[in-house]
């Protein structure tokens, strides 16, 4: 089943950035990872992750594509954007998750038209412990649903480490 539909949601995400590489398209990212990982694809694993600040009029988020080398390190790819202010946490930690399930469809498809296995995992920026507890169940649900992993704090370092950097 799929990721909600509202307009919000909808976010293009076009303009990527690597540290390595510089700006991106979303397609040469997407190329990029298939490139990578075409003759060792056990070896790899693509986590996507997002966060979010709040800003007096906005608010900012940032969303990765971690390309993991089990055992050997990994790179990323990083898309920023604004939105209008969301005041409540329950609306910017759904939509942080929505938008990583999105763009990992996105990214699930694109792989399942090159007839490529490589896993994909969801990190969510929320925890058992402080005020995001309240959203796992809800989020986690939301993964399995779209048949993606996923992962909480403390394990969620794509999208509490290295997106939470780019929101800043």
């Amino acid at each position: 089943m799929g990721v909600t539909s509202s307009h919000e949601q909808q976010v293009e995400f076009e303009l990527f950035h690597s540290p390595s590489k510089g700006p991106l398209s979303k397609e040469a990212v997407f190329s990029e990872i298939e490139h990578t990982v075409v003759d060792q694809i056990e070896h790899y694993e693509v986590i996507v992750g997002a966060d979010s600040q709040l800003r007096r009029s906005s608010t900012s988020f940032a969303i990765v594509i971690s390309l993991i080398q089990k055992g050997r390190g990994g790179t990323f790819f990083y898309h920023t954007f604004q939105r209008h202010h969301f005041p409540s946490l329950q609306q910017r930690i759904y939509s942080e998750a929505f938008y990583a399930v999105g763009l990992a469809s996105e990214l699930r498809q694109y792989f399942k038209e090159r007839q490529i296995e490589l896993p994909i995992r969801l990190h969510f920026d929320i925890g058992r412990n402080g005020p995001t507890n309240k959203f796992v169940g809800y989020l986690l649900s939301v993964a399995n649903t779209n048949d993606f992993p996923a992962d909480i704090k403390p394990d969620s370092f794509c999208a509490s480490t290295i997106a939470d950097k780019f929101t800043k």
